[in-house]
């Protein structure tokens, strides 16, 4: 083990591999490949317990343990980015859960070693429609602003010196041309968005068409990516079960940008091991809503390539009530897991004992 995180082997070895290795399939620190125990759906991983039991230190070691070498990100849904839009944003263009996966995005789409940007075309056209939602004011500053920062999504280090920078301006450009008179503007930036994302032949427009015709299969859509996109922006102003359900198709699209990273021979030998998604105080908003959309798309068949590691604050929680639960020596060489019939039973708890290392400030921040 790297840090001396006394007492998490069961997490940490290398050999045998230990739970994470064979979760990510890479060994932590050393990164040399090595086989997965679940080869299509791993666990959703849930480290639990109270405060001082080294939670966030599990999940600090685990972005140690990859990051530059795995695409991979960490949240605390309890930091205050996730707990309010930021100024001058309507609050019904805006959540805990989309702030979490435009975050996630933004670390996910770092190079790692032998692997270039990650792009992410699918979830632009999504929060382009949700931000939309907002754009009444006519706060132009702001809305480049946001514009610019989810168009960038998409920037895969093109080796065209200012490519990526001058095409995010043109295309932001464009968008604010589109709020003319007032009222909604979500269908005009829709409209401007798909046009934008239909000219050019270069690798960046293909895969901007490519996401665009994702949304026509959007429930309601009739086969209509602007439907599509409308409707996601609509359900998500709209609120309550409604805006929960725009959220799980962000986060799908999400998972499916990712999964695109690692389709075919040539990307796969380039990115071996899965990505690492690191979520800590999942028990606040932002974290329900994502296990609650990773978990209920897993239960329907839809199938990602994450290894998702989170914290939990607490033995359990009630969206998580039917998932299996292992003490720490338990899964140390195999987990014994498989899923049942039920969303939360694509979990895994795994209560944290104290650990030997556990420091008075960890005990003191409850981390």
């Amino acid at each position: 083990m790297h840090s001396g995180l006394h007492g998490r082997g069961a997490l940490f070895d290398t050999d045998p591999p230990g739970l994470v290795a064979r979760l990510v399939g890479l060994c932590p620190f050393q990164h040399g490949p090595t086989p997965l125990e679940y080869a299509k759906e791993p666990p959703f991983v849930v480290f639990t317990g109270g405060p001082g039991l080294g939670k966030s230190a599990v999940l600090g070691e685990l972005r140690a343990a990859y990051e530059g070498h795995t695409p991979l990100a960490l949240i605390d849904c309890e930091d205050g980015l996730f707990a309010r839009p930021p100024a001058r944003r309507p609050g019904e263009a805006w959540s805990p859960v989309s702030q979490a996966v435009l975050t996630i995005a933004e670390q996910l789409a770092e190079p790692v070693a032998g692997a270039g940007r990650i792009a992410f075309p699918r979830l632009t056209a999504g929060l382009l429609a949700v931000a939309a939602g907002g754009w009444r004011d006519r706060d132009l500053p702001r809305i480049r602003q946001e514009a610019e920062r989810i168009l960038l999504l998409n920037d895969t280090g093109s080796r065209v010196a200012g490519f990526t920078g001058r095409w995010v301006g043109r295309v932001s450009t464009r968008l604010v041309d589109a709020l003319s008179g007032t009222g909604l503007v979500v269908e005009p930036i829709i409209e401007a968005t798909l046009e934008v994302f239909s000219e050019g032949v270069t690798p960046t427009h293909r895969r901007l068409r490519k996401a665009a015709t994702w949304y026509r299969d959007c429930p309601s859509a009739g086969g209509n990516p602007k439907l599509g996109l409308i409707l996601l922006s609509g359900h998500f102003r709209a609120g309550g079960d409604s805006r929960t359900h725009a959220e799980r198709y962000l986060v799908r699209a999400l998972l499916a940008d990712l999964d695109d990273a690692y389709t075919g021979a040539v990307q796969r030998t380039h990115r071996p091991g899965r990505p690492v998604v690191l979520v800590d105080n999942v028990q606040a908003t932002a974290g329900v809503g994502l296990i609650g959309s990773v978990l209920r798309d897993r239960a329907d068949g839809i199938a990602d390539r994450v290894a998702f590691f989170a914290g939990l604050r607490g033995d359990g929680h009630p969206s998580l009530h039917n998932a299996a639960r292992r003490a720490l020596p338990e899964v140390a060489r195999a987990t014994g897991w498989e899923p049942g019939g039920t969303v939360s039973s694509h979990a895994l708890l795994v209560p944290l004992p104290p650990s030997a290392a556990a420091s008075p400030q960890a005990v003191e921040t409850g981390r």
